[in-house]
């Protein structure tokens, strides 16, 4: 198993207090991005703004669903969901498109190692939380997303 599915199963079998409660729907994932920041437009403009941010950031998503594999098991699809749910947070982050395939091409190894860690978990009946499992996919999504930014494009720019 690769380091970060390694990493990814020791932080969903920690047996530690729950984390804040999972991202209830897509608007709750994503809004974190929307937040006003102390100099941005008055309300009105600001309120506009998020709106259409918030359809970008679905028709993303709707665009990375097109990457699942077919549906098979229903707690792993929702894995998946939250998994890409936070690479859409990642690109928003990084002005990655969801467009480009250098970009989309991350998302085969990201749902390999989801299923990856969910079977072992799974075969291995070790307890697990379905909150945490579910935090930490959405969590990787956003680990990936920053670290195809690294790979793609800062580590260029800075060697």
């Amino acid at each position: 198993m690769k380091p970060d599915k390694d990493h990814l199963l020791a932080l969903i079998l920690r047996h530690e207090p729950p984390l804040p409660a999972r991202p209830a729907q897509a608007d709750a994932a994503l809004s974190e991005l929307l937040e006003p920041s102390p100099r941005e437009p008055p309300p009105a403009q600001r309120f506009q703004a998020r709106a259409q941010a918030r359809e970008e950031f679905r028709a993303w998503l709707r665009e990375l669903e097109r990457h699942l594999p077919p549906p098979s098991d229903p707690e792993l699809d929702e894995y998946y969901r939250y998994a890409l749910m936070g690479v859409v947070v990642g690109f928003g982050d990084r002005n990655l498109s969801p467009y480009l395939p250098q970009h989309t091409a991350m998302l085969a190894p990201l749902l390999e190692d989801i299923r990856a860690v969910y079977e072992r978990i799974k075969s291995s009946a070790a307890p697990y939380s379905v909150e945490e499992f579910i935090f930490r996919a959405y969590d990787y999504g956003i680990h990936k997303a920053y670290y195809l930014d690294w790979d793609l494009y800062l580590s260029h720019d800075m060697y």
